[in-house]
């Protein structure tokens, strides 16, 4: 019998919304800089207003589906995204090589030991 191999369109998705909302936020904040230096407050806090709300939205979307796994239990659970997020700041998105990081330094909620828990991305 033949295995099927992972289809990844799903995360190719995801990954392609994430990239472009990443996109869409840099430019908000290019604008709210540029708003800010004609001293155009409202517009500068519009476009501030905006990438707040795209980053609200692109950064669970960035880890969803993520689990993670306790080295030293081995329990696995998931974290709330903005957690993981701010814990391993923006370096834990993209290490220097440019891919996908292995491990987010978390508290295991079952044996409440804090230390690196590998993720399993889905």
């Amino acid at each position: 019998m033949k295995k099927k191999k992972p289809s990844h369109k799903g995360l190719v998705l995801k990954m392609f919304i994430v990239i472009v909302l990443v996109v869409l936020i840099g430019l908000c904040i290019a604008f709210c800089i540029f708003e800010a230096v004609d001293r155009q407050w409202i517009e500068s806090a519009i476009c501030l207003a905006v990438a707040i709300g795209l980053f609200i939205i692109a950064c669970p979307l960035y880890y969803l589906g993520d689990v993670y796994e306790c080295p030293k239990c081995g329990h696995k659970f998931k974290v709330n995204p903005y957690k993981v997020f701010f814990t391993n700041g923006i370096w834990g998105i993209f290490d220097l090589a440019g891919a996908a990081p292995k491990y987010a330094k978390l508290k295991c909620p079952h044996c409440q030991t804090k230390d690196w828990c590998r993720i399993k991305r889905k």
